[in-house]
Order: C-alpha cells, then sequence, then structure tokens
C-alpha cells in the first residue's frame, strides 16, 4: 500500500488520501468536510473513499506525457498505470490549486510573495531557455522545470513581475506562476502569430472571457505570453485558484478528451457538457457562453476544442459551486494539414463543421440544456458568423493569410446551416482531413 496526502493551495494540513493498494487499484478518500469546494464534480465531498475509476479519471489528468514523466518511469522502475507512484514524484506542481506528495512531506504548493519568491530572468537567460523550448521542447540541460506543461508546443510557467520582468519562482518556495510561455519549432514559428490573432478576435466577439496573449520575442526565436486564469494577483501576493478540466469534472481519461475515443456514457459530448455547466454557479450563463464559445472556435478554424481545453474555475461562489472558465487554446488546427479536422465533440449528428444543418444547431442546444435554438440565440449566431465573415479580408500576409482561408471555410458552412444569405470573399479551398 502506498498512501500520498493531497493538499489545496493555502491549506495547511492535507485534504485527502490518494491510496495505492497492493493489487494496483487506487482509490481517494477525504479527510476534512469543511473544504471550500470538492476537488472535481466527479468527486464530491463525503465521508466514503471513491474507488478506482472514479480517482484515476481524476488524477490521472494530472500527469502529463512529456519527458519529465519518462523520465521518472525509468529512473525509479514505475509503471505508466501507476499513477501514485509518478505522482509521488512529479505532484508537487501538478495542474490546479492541488499539490500530491508522501505522506508527511508537507504541500509542495503555498501563497507567493512577488517580492521576495521569484528570480528575474536576464535578457539573455530569457533567450536561452527560449531557444531550448523551441529546439527541444525542454529547458537547458541544466535547468530543472519548475512546472511541466502539457501541449505539441515546448511551455513553461513562468511569473511576470510588476516592472515587467519575466521570473522564475525560487527553488522550494511552491510559489505559483501567473503566466505560460509558449515557444513553437522553427518551422511553426507562425503559429506565435495565429493563435494570438484568434485569441484576441475571439475576446473581442464573446461576452464571456477569453485568456490574455501576448507577443514576445522576434525574429526566428518568439513566443507567446498567456496569462493564467487560475490565479490571483493581489498587491504583492500571488495565489492558486482551483481548476479542473473537462475530463478530470466527468472522470474520464485523458485519452477520451474527443468524443470519437469513448463509447455511451464515457465519452465527451455536448450532452456531458451541457451536465457539468448545468453545476455551475451561474448555470444559464455558463450555458451561453459555452454555446457561443463552441461556434466562434468552429469560426475560427479550430475543431481541436478537447475536453482538456474546457475548465471549470472554483472561485467567489460561497456555495462551492465552480464557474466556467475563459476560453483558452484557441489554435487554427483547420489549416494544419497533418491532423484530422473532424470535430472533437459532435454537433447534433455532424462530426465535421462542413455537415452541419439547421437540425444539428437545435440538437446541440438541446443537448446543452436548452428546449430550443430560440430566434434570439439565432440571431446571436448569425452576427458571430458576419462578424468573423467581416474580418476575413483583414487576413493577409505569411502568417494570417491562410487563417482568413480557414473563416471562409467555416462561416460557409455555418452560414449555409443558419440560412444565411452570407457574401463571403473568395478564398483559396482548405483541404479537409476527414476520419
Amino acid at each position: 500500500m502506498q498512501r500520498l496526502d493531497v493538499f489545496l493551495d493555502g491549506q495547511a494540513a492535507p485534504v485527502g488520501t490518494l491510496s495505492r493498494a497492493d493489487d494496483g487499484a487506487v482509490s481517494f478518500r477525504y479527510l476534512r468536510q469543511d473544504l471550500p469546494h470538492p476537488l472535481s464534480l466527479s468527486l464530491p465531498i463525503r465521508d466514503a473513499p471513491f474507488g478506482d475509476v472514479p480517482t484515476r479519471g481524476f488524477f490521472d489528468n494530472l500527469l502529463f506525457e512529456n519527458a519529465m514523466r519518462d523520465q521518472v518511469m525509468q529512473k525509479h522502475g514505475i509503471a505508466q498505470t501507476d499513477i501514485v507512484g509518478l505522482l509521488a514524484h512529479l505532484g508537487r506542481d501538478c495542474p490546479g490549486a492541488i499539490s500530491v506528495v508522501p505522506e508527511g512531506e508537507g504541500p509542495g504548493k503555498r501563497p507567493g510573495n512577488l517580492e521576495t519568491d521569484y528570480t528575474a530572468l536576464s535578457a539573455e537567460d530569457l533567450e536561452t531557455i527560449m531557444r531550448a523550448l523551441r529546439d527541444h521542447r525542454r529547458l537547458p540541460e541544466t535547468s530543472d522545470d519548475p512546472s511541466p506543461l502539457a501541449g505539441v508546443q515546448g511551455k513553461l510557467a513562468v511569473t511576470v513581475l510588476p516592472g515587467g520582468q519575466v521570473a522564475l519562482p525560487r527553488a522550494g518556495s511552491g510559489a505559483p506562476t501567473t503566466h505560460i510561455l509558449k515557444v513553437p519549432r522553427r518551422r511553426d514559428l507562425r503559429l506565435v502569430a495565429q493563435e494570438h490573432a484568434l485569441m484576441t478576435i475571439a475576446a473581442s466577439l464573446l461576452a464571456h472571457p477569453v485568456a490574455q496573449t501576448k507577443e514576445v520575442g522576434q525574429g526566428d526565436l518568439r513566443g507567446l505570453l498567456v496569462t493564467r486564469f487560475d490565479r490571483s494577483v493581489r498587491g504583492a501576493k500571488v495565489h492558486r485558484i482551483h481548476q479542473e478540466d473537462f475530463c478530470q469534472a466527468l472522470s474520464l481519461g485523458p485519452h477520451l478528451k474527443y468524443q470519437r475515443n469513448g463509447t455511451g456514457a464515457r465519452q465527451f459530448s455536448a450532452r456531458a457538457a451541457g451536465h457539468l455547466l448545468e453545476h455551475c454557479s451561474a448555470p444559464a450563463q455558463a450555458r451561453s457562453a459555452f454555446l457561443e464559445g463552441t461556434v466562434v472556435n468552429l469560426l475560427l478554424g479550430n475543431t481541436d476544442n478537447h475536453a482538456k481545453n474546457h475548465s471549470l474555475l472554483y472561485a467567489y461562489d460561497p456555495t462551492g459551486r465552480p464557474q466556467l472558465a475563459p476560453l483558452y487554446d484557441i489554435v487554427p488546427t483547420l489549416i494544419d494539414d497533418q491532423v484530422t479536422h473532424q470535430l472533437s465533440f459532435d454537433i447534433g449528428a455532424a462530426q465535421m463543421a462542413d455537415t452541419i444543418t439547421a437540425r444539428d444547431l437545435e440538437r446541440f442546444a438541446q443537448d446543452l440544456g436548452y428546449r430550443s435554438l430560440t430566434a434570439p440565440m439565432r440571431r446571436r449566431l448569425v452576427a458571430l458568423t458576419q462578424a468573423v465573415v467581416d474580418r476575413i479580408p483583414e487576413m493577409r500576409g505569411p502568417s494570417h493569410k491562410r487563417l482568413g482561408d480557414g473563416f471562409a471555410e467555416q462561416a460557409s458552412a455555418l452560414a449555409a446551416a443558419l440560412a444565411l444569405d452570407l457574401e463571403i470573399p473568395p478564398r483559396d479551398l482548405v483541404v479537409l482531413n476527414r476520419p
């Protein structure tokens, strides 16, 4: 039997225990009932322990497929399925506001002080780190990654100090970061400007918050600095805000982030998302944000809008109910010829954007919890489609021209489903990769 303590940021005592039995089965049990919120909608606060399936559904999503995980597995002889053994080494700074550590070790995370808990990076240090992320998708050999992150691009969690300097938490401080620095490979350099453009457009169209982004660097060494929405900065104090992605909230392993990989109740779908939204502190607002956010993702060419790209944020509500987190990771996957363009979850019966019909939009709204797609809702979707079409002429130059091609492709499909007669500027065709 192996046991780990589970802490919430700012709590001196563990909130629960994660265990692995001798037969490999894992379980989680709360140690306290007075918590401000549960760790997950899939793990409501109760006395009885949770068994293997719901426990793995939450904690397996804290482990990323990256070099650090591989190194720990090889060095300590830990199996890939042994999430407790892996978290014993990697759980001090996992996603959200929790830390998972060996019994008796104490919390791996603590609130930070911008004046004392961070080391500013010089321009040369930052350039060295960005080059390593660009060329090797990891930090230089002499550095330890203080907060490993998932994704195709090289990423590093950093803190931006009040003066604008990029900094890292001091070793052993347990202090939170405030931003994520994403640095693509040299051949994918256009992703920086493209993702920033899509995030900026989405923020201008939606009432729901969108994560803030900023381009950094120059020439062949550029990155995207993303402000973390799961942080609270007040004066010099930095606190983590607990969050979980939709896979965790639905008790689904990371492989099931796409609807096509699941089956029956064990899949991410619009109906499953609607169930989560109903548990939010403001269900109607969350439902509207998810509906409109999904349509904007489609219009902007992001077909990779999977369950791990949606999160619930546990903050500000005295009942402990979460709110839908800001939108993030809006990337133009439609212009990537190397990936499938099948939707991450079905819109009605449609698995591709260009097959969406009026009936599919109606079913999508119903799956989210609406009785029907009402006339005001339809007018809103029409306005969003028109707004994206209006942006197409602006999409010029090496990094933006193909974005406009994607906008035109997607807007044509949505306009047909909405019976909307739109004049869409002619652009080059986008080749769709079907399942």
